[in-house]
């Protein structure tokens, strides 16, 4: 089935209240390059081809198209690039004249400092791929516009992140953090908040340096514990088997706090995309005891 307006993905996401936390993909490093062209479904896809994003997906490296503003394919003369480290929240810019300068080899164990200069400055990126998802078009650029007014300068459009069901999606780089059905009004805030080392557990998808199940263990304790505070939790051992986990985090007081988790699929299945035919029941990890 294909959805219709005003069913969009997103919609029907909120509607079945799915959660959002532990719905980002584990990536530790992310590379960015300008590209104020059209964007097609498989925008990253179509510039670099197949092998390099299924590459970069093996290395754990979120391989993304930003830019400012579409403009004229022919601005991409140079372009700028940048490599961010979501471990040690290094990040690094670079102008390059074509994409095939890349290598995501390179990229994901080449030092920030080497790939170019540094940057100390945080940046957010909002999805507005709609050629992949409608719903990333329709409250991504709203949400843009919203950022536009204070951080013009930090803010970037970028291609698909996954979950497109769960938009507008919110990136903070350099830690990697990501949220979700997020609106016009949220996103200043959020971003404030960020600038001041907060997050806000209720609208968080989860951190791409941590697995799937670290991410909802780090809402479920920063609930238990009431943190806010970005670097609050630090992330000791996560060992995910199968379907089953267990995730060790640290305070910054050097408390730790072992969390069992178990994935199981929600249901009703459902149409995770705007453009999905085929119906799925996403896998949801919960947080199921101690020890």
């Amino acid at each position: 089935m294909t959805l219709q307006a005003p069913m969009r993905c997103s919609a029907l996401a909120e509607q079945l209240d799915e959660p959002m936390i532990g719905s980002v993909d584990h990536r530790l490093r992310w590379l960015l390059v300008e590209d104020r062209g059209a964007w097609g479904r498989d925008a990253v896809q179509d510039l670099f081809g197949p092998d390099v994003t299924s590459r970069a997906k093996e290395l754990r490296l979120r391989l993304l198209l930003v830019r400012r503003r579409e403009g004229d394919p022919a601005a991409d003369a140079v372009r700028r690039a940048i490599l961010v480290d979501t471990v040690s929240g290094a990040m690094a810019i670079r102008t390059i004249t074509s994409p095939s300068e890349l290598s995501v080899e390179v990229a994901a164990r080449l030092p920030a400092a080497e790939f170019g200069a540094p940057m100390t400055d945080p940046i957010f990126l909002v999805c507005t791929n709609g050629k992949r998802d409608a719903c990333c078009a329709l409250r991504g650029r709203a949400l843009i516009s919203a950022l536009g007014v204070d951080h013009a300068e930090r803010v970037w459009e970028c291609t698909h992140l996954g979950g497109h069901r769960f938009a507008g999606n919110l990136v903070c780089l350099p830690h990697g953090i990501v949220y979700g059905r997020v609106d016009a009004d949220d996103g200043p805030r959020l971003a404030d908040a960020y600038l001041n080392g907060r997050l806000d557990p209720a609208l968080l998808r989860g951190r791409s340096a941590w697995p799937a199940p670290a991410q909802v263990a780090e809402q479920v304790l920063r609930g238990r514990l009431d943190l806010d505070g970005v670097d609050d939790l630090t992330m000791l051992e996560a060992d995910v088997n199968g379907s089953r986990a267990a995730v060790t985090l640290a305070t910054r007081a050097g408390e730790e706090h072992r969390l069992r988790l178990q994935a199981e699929r929600a249901s009703p299945a459902r149409p995770i995309s705007c453009r999905a035919d085929d119906l799925e029941e996403p896998i949801h990890w919960a947080a199921v005891g101690e020890g």
